[in-house]
């Protein structure tokens, strides 16, 4: 609006030196008076003069604007440079230009700063890169990670010379994924955990790479879950040595006599009735103990998966065609969506099966005794990662067990080895994925097994 009105303010100058020029080529055509012409001489002298000048006051507020720009120098006045000029309105909307682009400089400052503070507070290293790969922005924790310690702000060719193998993973993951990396080239031989993303900045594109030491989260699990294993594996295998230990003293006692053995000929028949008996418990508890040391060792011995191509919706159509039977004989609604017909991954058919026959198996036990029973089996694809999920609306699983679920050898079931989800767990740890649970008591339970897409 403000340069309208000097545009309409210089337009209406020309147009009278116009008008001017005009009267004074008529005069000079005529026999004028010596007087009129030097008068409208004048008249048209004096416009030219304004005009000159207004123009002039015009280009100084705005070169003094675009100075102050230049020179990124926010406290000039460009009102009291231009006072009793007559040019007060467009000097105030220079001044008010400069008054913002001041305010929204403070506030990207501010911001900056905040960010800055944010990244050398957070606990996690952060590293973006531009488009060429050069590094953008890194706090100091991820510095400290990599081993930097003499530049604020390192080149990729440092941080490749410095950490080369944390280098080579970033570039192996290329624009996006997650991957665990042990770095033995820093001295404190960090167990990081890299995720790789890359946004869109514009027109620009920048990767943006966050990491975390997780050595200590990593023995503190370890800790525990050793903790809970040993105490499961003492409370079962006491369970079986306390009566192992009392039966064969019960024995003993009965094939002896005032500390001698017994002749044949003094042993009845109610004696080695329950001579068998008890042979036969020291049996049955002995072969329960095989049985568990077995499993320990099953599940400590699972091979590394032979990943190959594998369509999902036909693989759940394979296992789903196992229970179809069943549930129809439990009046049982099945509803199954395999997602996207021709969905691909890379895993191990067998184990993979293994996987998900166990949740199903569970999901119809979780049914039992269910008035309207349901099973839900739906596949998704989320980014680079395809979701199974399982659920029924069963009695769902109390919060103090959900969160031991995955233990091994852990179980509710009388017989229950307890290793069936936690073999399920590492399977899909092994083909890079995770899975995880969802339950509300009265409500159901989902089971969730997320893995990479091909």
């Amino acid at each position: 609006m403000v340069f309208k009105r000097n545009i309409a303010r210089i337009t209406f100058r020309l147009i009278f030196i116009l008008s001017a020029m005009l009267a004074l080529a008529l005069m000079i055509g005529q026999e004028a008076r010596l007087f009129s012409i030097l008068a409208v001489l004048l008249i048209l002298l004096v416009l030219i003069a304004e005009l000159f000048h207004s123009i002039n006051r015009s280009n100084r507020i705005i070169a003094s604007l675009l100075e102050s720009i230049s020179s990124e120098d926010y406290n000039r006045r460009i009102l009291e440079q231009t006072k009793g000029l007559g040019y007060d309105v467009l000097a105030n909307s220079a001044q008010a230009i400069i008054t913002a682009i001041s305010s929204a400089k403070i506030e990207k400052e501010t911001q900056y700063q905040y960010l800055q503070t944010i990244l050398n507070l957070i606990h996690t290293g952060v590293l973006t890169l531009d488009e060429k790969g050069e590094p953008e922005l890194i706090n100091p924790l991820a510095m400290n990670i990599l081993g930097i310690y003499n530049s604020r702000k390192p080149s990729w060719g440092t941080i490749e010379k410095t950490s080369p193998r944390f280098a080579e993973k970033v570039k192996s993951l290329g624009d996006s994924g997650r991957s665990m990396l042990r770095l033995k080239d820093t001295p404190a031989g960090k167990q990081l955990l890299i995720l790789v993303n890359t946004i869109k900045v514009g027109e620009t594109r920048v990767k943006i790479i966050t990491f975390q030491d997780i050595e200590p989260e990593i023995e503190q699990k370890e800790m525990e879950s050793w903790q809970t294993i040993s105490r499961i594996m003492a409370h079962e295998i006491m369970n079986s040595l306390t009566p192992l230990s009392s039966l064969t003293e019960t024995g003993i006692m009965m094939l002896e006599q005032e500390g001698h053995t017994r002749k044949l000929e003094d042993l009845t028949q109610h004696t080695i009735d329950n001579l068998h008996t008890a042979l036969l418990t020291i049996s049955g508890r002995n072969e329960a103990l095989t049985r568990f040391i077995g499993n320990y060792r099953e599940f400590y011995r699972l091979p590394e998966p032979d990943q190959k191509e594998i369509i999902v919706s036909r693989l759940l159509q394979e296992v789903t065609g196992l229970y179809r039977v069943r549930c129809s004989e439990m009046g049982i609604s099945c509803s199954i969506h395999t997602g996207p017909e021709n969905l691909v991954i890379r895993a191990d058919d067998a184990q993979l099966k293994q996987v998900l026959i166990n949740l199903i198996k569970n999901a119809l036990e979780a049914l039992e005794g269910v008035s309207e029973p349901s099973l839900e089996i739906a596949v998704k694809r989320i980014l680079n990662h395809v979701s199974i999920e399982i659920f029924d609306n069963g009695a769902g699983i109390p919060p103090e067990i959900l969160e031991k679920i995955f233990v091994p050898f852990y179980s509710t079931k009388p017989e229950g080895s307890g290793i069936g989800l936690s073999l399920s767990r590492q399977i899909v740890r092994n083909h890079g994925g995770q899975i995880s649970v969802v339950s509300e008591e009265g409500k159901g339970t989902t089971f969730r097994v997320n893995l990479p897409v091909k």
